[in-house]
Parts: C-alpha cells; sequence; structure tokens
C-alpha cells in the first residue's frame, strides 16, 4: 500500500527501452551453467583437485602453456596465514605443517584460519575499504561519528559468522525497516550513512547537502553490489554502458524517506543527566567566548587556552547506533537532474530497478511503499539477478589472487573488460548461490585448488610472458606486495 502519495500533477520521465545489443552485453546476460572440463591425460588428472584448476587448464592448453609446479610448504603456509588472517604464521607454526605428512594437512590449516577470529577482521577489512567506511565526516570539520565503529564490528562478526551474504546485503540496506527495534539490524543500517558528509557552518543550503547524501547511497548500490558506474549516469546517460539518467534517479528514489538518525542507547534517566551537564557546559562555554570581546594580547590569549582546556573536557557523548529510518513526514521528491545540479529538476521518476536487467516496458512505483529499500534489497539478492553474486564472487577471488577474472572490480561494463574466464567466473557464482550465498565454502573451494598452491616461479616464464604477460591465465601464482 502507497503510504507516502505523490502529487498527481508531476509529470514523470518516460520509461525509456534498451536495444537488443545493450542488452548482449556479458554481465547483464543470465548466468550460464557450463561443464565442468575433463581432462583423460595423466598430468591434467593430477593436477586438477577442484573444477577451478579445469576451467584453467582448459585454457592455459589452449595457449601451449603449462601451469608452475607447487610452491613450497614453507612459501604456502605463509600465503594462506596473509591471506585469511593478515598476519604471519609464526615459527612453529611453519615446522608443524612441514613436517606433518598425514593426508589433509592442508586442509587443516585452511580451515583452522577460517574459523579464526582474525579472519573476519581481515576479511571484514576488504570490505570496509569497498564501501567507503570511516569514523568522521570529512571536508572541513571532520567531525568524529559516535558509534560508527559498531558497524565495523557488525562487518566483522558477520563475516567470522559466515552469515549468507544475501542477507548481510538486506540488512545493510534495509535493516531498519526488516526489523525496526533489532540493534544488529540497526547498526547494520548503517552502512546507509558510511559516505562523507559535509557540514557548513552558517548559511547551510539544506537541498544541496541532502541531494550529496542521496547521491552517496545512490552510487554505493552501484559500485559495491552491483559492480556497475551507476554513478556515470547522474548528469547524463552514461556513455559507455545502458545504463540511462532515468536508471540512476530511479534507484535513487528508493532512498527518498531515507534520513540519518541515532539510536540512543542510554536509559531516559541517563540521556537526561547527560543534558543537564551538557546544557551547563555549553552555558560556560559560551560566556567564555563572549569574555573575549575587545580583548587583545596576552589577555585574549589566556581566554582562548581556557576554552581549549574546557572543550577537552566536554561530556562524552552518550552510547548510540549510528543508523538511518524512514520519515513518511520527509520524502524527498526525486527528479532526473540537469547535469546533477538540485536546482535544475526536469521531469519526475519513481522507483524502479536497472531497466536493462528488466523486461522492456517493466512498471515503476510512482508511490513510495511501506519499506522500499527492503524492495531494492529483494531485487538485488534475487538469485536471478545477474550481477550481484558474480561480483562478490569476483572480490573473493581478487583477494586471493591479486586480480579478479573480471579485473574490474567496481565495472563490470563495458570499459571493466571481458572476464578472463567467464565460465569460470558463472560456475563459482551459480556454486556461491546455490550453498546459500556463503562466502567461507568460496574460500575453501579457491584454497584448495592447484592454481592457488602454484608457485611464482615457471620454468616456462619466459615463454609465458610472451603470451601472457599480466598473467591473467594464471600459469603462475602472481607475486604480490604486502599489504599494511
Amino acid at each position: 500500500a502507497a503510504v507516502y502519495p505523490l502529487s498527481a500533477s508531476d509529470e514523470y520521465a518516460p520509461l525509456g527501452s534498451y536495444t537488443a545489443a545493450e542488452r548482449r552485453h556479458w554481465a547483464f546476460q543470465k548466468r550460464r551453467n557450463p561443464e565442468v572440463p575433463v581432462f583423460s591425460d595423466a598430468a591434467g588428472k593430477a593436477w586438477v583437485k577442484t573444477p577451478i584448476d579445469a576451467f584453467l587448464l582448459e585454457k592455459l592448453r589452449k595457449e601451449g602453456l603449462e601451469p608452475a609446479p607447487p610452491a613450497t610448504r614453507r612459501i604456502l603456509i605463509r600465503r594462506v596465514y596473509f591471506d585469511l588472517i593478515g598476519i604471519p604464521p609464526t615459527p612453529a607454526e611453519v615446522d608443524s605443517f612441514v613436517s606433518d605428512k598425514r593426508p589433509g594437512a592442508w586442509e587443516r590449516v585452511v580451515d583452522r584460519l577460517l574459523a579464526s577470529p582474525h579472519y573476519g577482521e581481515r576479511w571484514g577489512q576488504r570490505w570496509l575499504d569497498v564501501v567507503r567506511y570511516a569514523e568522521t565526516d570529512g571536508f572541513e570539520y571532520d567531525t568524529h561519528r559516535n558509534g560508527a565503529w559498531r558497524y565495523r564490528d557488525y562487518v566483522i562478526r558477520s563475516f567470522n559468522e559466515d552469515k549468507p551474504y544475501n542477507r548481510f546485503v538486506k540488512e545493510q540496506l534495509a535493516g531498519d525497516e526488516l526489523r525496526p527495534g533489532s540493534q544488529e539490524f540497526e547498526i547494520a543500517a548503517g552502512f546507509q550513512r558510511l559516505g562523507p558528509l559535509r557540514k557548513n557552518a552558517g548559511n547551510q543550503e539544506v537541498a544541496s547537502s541532502r541531494n550529496e547524501v542521496l547521491t552517496e547511497m545512490t552510487n554505493a548500490v552501484g559500485s559495491v553490489l552491483l559492480g556497475v558506474t551507476l554513478g556515470c549516469a547522474r548528469c547524463h546517460d552514461h556513455k559507455f554502458d545502458p545504463i540511462r539518467q532515468a536508471d540512476y534517479y530511479r534507484i535513487q528514489a528508493y532512498f527518498a524517506a531515507t534520513h540519518e538518525r541515532e539510536v540512543s542507547l542510554a536509559s531516559e534517566a541517563e540521556q537526561a543527566e547527560w543534558k543537564k551537564k551538557s546544557g551547563a557546559f555549553e552555558e560556560q562555554l559560551k560566556k567564555l567566548r563572549q569574555s573575549m570581546k575587545g580583548l587583545e594580547g596576552a589577555a585574549k590569549e589566556e581566554i582562548e587556552r581556557r576554552i581549549k582546556d574546557m572543550e577537552a573536557r566536554a561530556p562524552e557523548p552518550l552510547p548510540a547506533i549510528f543508523s538511518v529510518s524512514n520519515d513518511p513526514a520527509r520524502v524527498t521528491p526525486v527528479h532526473l537532474l540537469s547535469r546533477g545540479d538540485h536546482l535544475r529538476p526536469g521531469a519526475r521518476v519513481g522507483m524502479r530497478p536497472l531497466g536493462v536487467l528488466l523486461e522492456e516496458g517493466a512498471p515503476e512505483y510512482t508511490a513510495v511503499p511501506e519499506n522500499p529499500r527492503t524492495r531494492l534489497a529483494e531485487w538485488i539478492t534475487s538469485p536471478e539477478n545477474p550481477l550481484t553474486a558474480r561480483v562478490m564472487v569476483n572480490r573473493i577471488w581478487l583477494g586471493h589472487f591479486g586480480r579478479g577474472i573480471a579485473a574490474m572490480p567496481n565495472d563490470f561494463g563495458r570499459m571493466g573488460g571481458m572476464p578472463s574466464h567467464r565460465e569460470l567466473l558463472d560456475w563459482l557464482a551459480n556454486r556461491f548461490v546455490e550453498s546459500g550465498w556463503r562466502v567461507k565454502p568460496l574460500h575453501r573451494t579457491i584454497l584448495l585448488s592447484s592454481a592457488y598452491r602454484q608457485s611464482s616461479h615457471s620454468p616456462i616464464g619466459k615463454a609465458a610472458r610472451g603470451k601472457d604477460p599480466d598473467n591473467k591465465l594464471l600459469w603462475k601464482y602472481s607475486r604480490r606486495r604486502l599489504e599494511a
């Protein structure tokens, strides 16, 4: 039911259409179900430990290449420790693995590291980098974000618990709608507030600030979750991909009722006491600032010193959840904006997913439903969505090999290039969805492959570099720099 009706006098933008050529781009097509290659020769059978190896070996042999020999155990255990938990193994752990001749030694190391609490810290960091996490607002004032750290810990917990990725996404897009009052879900919805926030002193232009906030929310959906440069269509139709400017603002319309909210974790008595202390503090600070008027030299410097000392003793903010909520009284009408300028609005738009992924003429919502972001989250996490699973699988692959199957993790469009192994990417994405969108089994499949356990030195290195200088086909394990 529409609870936020829009004005009947508004003129809506036409839905538009998409050509067959635009719909043919690989990333916008339904995932394939490729057959895993089979090898009959002894060398091929010995090397293929997982289906990953089969897809890779097939392409290598088409180019007349062979994989590198296995890395030594000392190299392997350091590689996987840095990959999964971000710190090296101790000398005792290295020696234990090197001397463990029982079957399944490698599998035991992988399983132990996936169960480590440090795994969530390491891979949670990768997610926080992608979603532009920060604990301050940025820009001139760079104000501290009270409670933002709770989102960081939510991400770490989610990775350690192997929370299904589709649920992980839904909680961040619409946690406050899905389970109002749940601390965990409210914290997850803090994802909407991670972008930089400009705070100007004095004469603030509220409409401009609101436009920037909505822009951040919309752009994150494109780059983080869908792997497309949606933000390029903010000012005009996308120059390379079939994303119209109307598509951009139709995604933005899902956030029309979304506003920032702090959910206090303090009791009413604690809040009342804090307000009393804070009020007295502000009054004292105000008096000190007023006393500076007309002062010069040492007397003025002394008052400035006292103000700084007092500001350092300001009452600590009460514990709060950094989140968002819908406000029916403050729904932002979403229009096409000429060159992205909020002062030059054009036709109005309602909510609709990306048109190139819909049937021709699919309607839009011209009234905001009760839980708009939940609808967006359900579309994004649908098993039929061709982008979501591919994008996350590619991010995990990138974390292990230093290069994604699709080279540009945030751009699956035309300028991002073709994936090096499209069949492998689809096979992994299909298994990811079929396993309940769980990330740890995906890690395990990759880490148990012969491809991951290759040496970074190959006896055919000179010839291989001539055919594949960037090692896109993974004829060896690429050397990588350590991360801080």
